[in-house]
């Protein structure tokens, strides 16, 4: 027969059992995610340029199948900024085309990739952002989501978000800084050839003066 202490110690275990389940089952990562959730940029350049930032997204794919991922870029609603970057002075990104977030393949870069079962990837993010004064000084908040598409039978898009937050420079690089168009690069360089094929042509063909005896 069941006593209370054989009733009380059943529970006991019960209880650590489930309690140990449910901590196994909140500690496991999840399928597809993010890292960072949010990314702050300090001292951004309004170039007018592309400028590339130091930091990366990383995508994590722990399903046991590829799968495709697209990333973008958008402005966030004004309500969905928390109330403490609204007192910090960020505003809603005027422009989402401002900020570039782009899979490296070898040098090509996409919005869209495939990432290998159980593994994952790095997106790269780059500025490029007017070179206006108004610009300057500025604090703005854009999301970069990033979707992984479903596969056939299932239903939804998951969609982790990246907040990040750019603080702009107090002022505008100067013009010295900037780097040089590559058509411009490209007008140097082979003008700097011509001018040296062109000078050892005529050094070649210019008749020697014949020495006196």
């Amino acid at each position: 027969m069941w006593n209370s202490k054989t009733v009380f110690i059943t529970s006991v275990f019960l209880i650590i059992l489930l309690l140990c389940s449910t901590h196994l089952e909140v500690s496991q990562p999840p399928q597809f995610s993010v890292s960072p959730d949010e990314i702050t940029v300090f001292k951004a350049p309004p170039l007018g340029e592309p400028w590339k930032i130091q930091q990366k997204i990383v995508v994590w794919n722990r399903d046991n199948v590829a799968r495709l991922v697209f990333v973008t870029s958008e402005i966030p609603p004004e309500n969905r900024i928390s109330e403490n970057d609204i007192i910090a002075g960020y505003r809603p990104i005027p422009n989402e085309n401002w900020v570039h977030a782009l899979f490296d393949n070898h040098g090509k870069y996409s919005s869209s990739f495939n990432i290998k079962e159980n593994s994952f990837a790095e997106v790269a993010i780059s500025l490029d952002i007017p070179r206006w004064e108004n610009l300057t000084s500025q604090k703005w908040e854009v999301w970069i989501p990033v979707e992984r598409q479903p596969l056939p039978g299932e239903i939804g898009v998951l969609r982790p978000t990246v907040r990040m937050k750019i603080e702009t420079t107090e002022e505008l690089p100067p013009l010295s800084e900037l780097p040089l168009p590559l058509y411009i690069v490209v007008v140097i360089v082979a003008g700097v050839v011509v001018g040296t094929l062109g000078l050892w042509v005529w050094l070649k063909r210019r008749p020697r003066k014949r020495r006196s005896k």
